[in-house]
């Protein structure tokens, strides 16, 4: 059976409150930062889009003045450092896009609102309506080896957010 009375008592564990005040922390740092990256890729589009004006300008300015293969090659080296600048403002959106991804993406509850750890590689972490049997069904085990496994754990008194070993 389950067991869906969590309370908190003055000898519970405060780390998962501490882990999730650190994970919202740490995410509203990301996105500040990656709105601050996003400012910083707007400045340097802009600065792109006025160094590509010059290019032109500067192209007629010397298609005058110098021989033909020197403005080319003047023009080929421009055209590859803007080339540069848009992959670099390209893989910087990119990562802009991922940074506000993460930070706006809900943060895994133990079913009580409260941030939890999610489960490792190896780890299933229970939810509400579990029982041993569904676990075990779950992640591919029989309640046997399931209780092989955790062998410190009543399947009675299993808690929401609760790890089990599946490995």
């Amino acid at each position: 059976m389950e067991n869906d009375n969590i309370s908190s008592s003055s000898s519970e564990s405060k780390l998962p409150l501490i882990v999730g005040i650190l994970g919202f922390a740490l995410g509203a740092a990301g996105l500040v930062l990656g709105i601050k990256a996003k400012g910083a890729a707007q400045a340097a589009s802009d600065e792109a889009a006025a160094a590509k004006t010059s290019v032109s300008e500067l192209g007629a300015a010397l298609a005058g003045k110098a021989n033909a293969a020197d403005v080319q090659a003047v023009r080929a080296d421009l055209d590859k450092g803007l080339a540069d600048v848009a992959t670099n403002e390209k893989t910087l959106a990119d990562q802009i896009a991922a940074l506000q991804k993460v930070a706006s993406a809900p943060k895994p509850t133990s079913g009580n609102g409260k941030p939890t750890n999610p489960p490792g590689p190896g780890e299933y972490a229970v939810a509400k309506g579990d029982t041993l049997g569904s676990i075990a069904k779950k992640v591919g085990l029989s309640v046997k080896a399931l209780q092989d496994l955790n062998p410190g754990v009543n399947p009675n008194r299993m808690q929401i957010g609760q790890k089990l070993k599946t490995k």
